[in-house]
């Protein structure tokens, strides 16, 4: 992922974690925590065209959706297996959720949880590419996404994903790029089987990094889909404290959240960060 090179440095700096070694003799570093995707509270979020009828029924004494809300992310990443027989070959678990709170209606509710936990092989290329660019690292794994809540309202799906990321000279510029495999079982078809339709078979993110700001812009399905069911989504990270960010987050399309994946809508936030991409 792009954070890996901008956010684990700090931990790494420190003394490294002690070894031990496996009853199989496979050399096993202590767990190492570190962030993922980006980790931000936006308690001003405003969406445009929340689908106030897939909540119908769902809700606090009946209550309709409001335009404005607080929505935070979190995103972490346990290093479980470090330089596999001496490769630079990471074995890794992440765990990621994205919250959308009704804080400011009579009855303060949850109307979505997305939880995305996933497994991942990841390979530390640092190959030399044309132009001074480089091949950073590139990972392949297994990612559950659903929000958890049963019923008709209940989305679900499995992927399979492969993740490169490359960097350019001065690392100014990172570009990931993300497609996957999604997987068809029964609980895939019982509660949502067209939701590729909508999210994609991929993704890919464009980073830039100048005078301690950062900006990403995220696209998925747009190409796919002639450009009718994408989703687009910029991130501005800026100098706030010194362990802390200013975020501003815009977005629009398809896939804003897993309950309203069909759904199309715009959204923007302002709040604060630990990270961008």
């Amino acid at each position: 992922m792009l954070v890996a090179t901008s956010l684990t440095q700090p931990a790494v700096a420190t003394s490294p974690a002690p070894s031990t070694v496996s009853a199989a003799g496979t050399s096993r570093r202590r767990a190492l925590i570190s962030l993922f995707k980006p980790n931000y509270i936006l308690p001003a979020y405003y969406t445009f065209a929340p689908d106030n009828s897939v909540y119908e029924g769902q809700t606090p004494n009946g209550e309709k959706i409001h335009h404005i809300e607080f929505l935070f992310q979190l995103s972490l990443k346990v290093t479980v297996l470090d330089r596999i027989a001496g490769y630079p070959l990471d074995f890794d678990a992440a765990y990621t959720q994205k919250s959308f709170w009704q804080a400011y209606g009579r009855s303060a509710f949850f109307r979505e949880s997305d939880y995305e936990p996933e497994l991942f092989l990841q390979w530390g290329f640092d190959r030399n590419l044309p132009w001074g660019w480089k091949w950073d690292d590139g990972s392949i794994g297994l990612v559950h996404q659903s929000n958890g809540k049963g019923g008709a309202l209940e989305r679900s799906w499995n992927r399979i994903f492969v993740d490169l990321t490359l960097s350019s000279p001065n690392d100014h510029w990172q570009v990931m790029i993300k497609p996957w495999y999604v997987i068809h079982d029964s609980t895939f078809e019982r509660q949502n089987p067209d939701i590729a339709r909508y999210l994609g078979y991929g993704e890919w993110i464009l980073g830039y990094r100048w005078h301690g700001q950062e900006i990403s812009l995220l696209s998925r399905n747009n190409i796919v889909s002639g450009f009718s069911r994408g989703y687009w989504q910029i991130g501005w990270t800026f100098p706030l404290l010194p362990a802390l960010k200013g975020y501003v987050q815009i977005s629009t399309g398809y896939g804003q959240s897993l309950i309203e994946y069909d759904h199309k809508t715009a959204g923007v936030g302002v709040g604060v960060a630990l990270n961008n991409w």
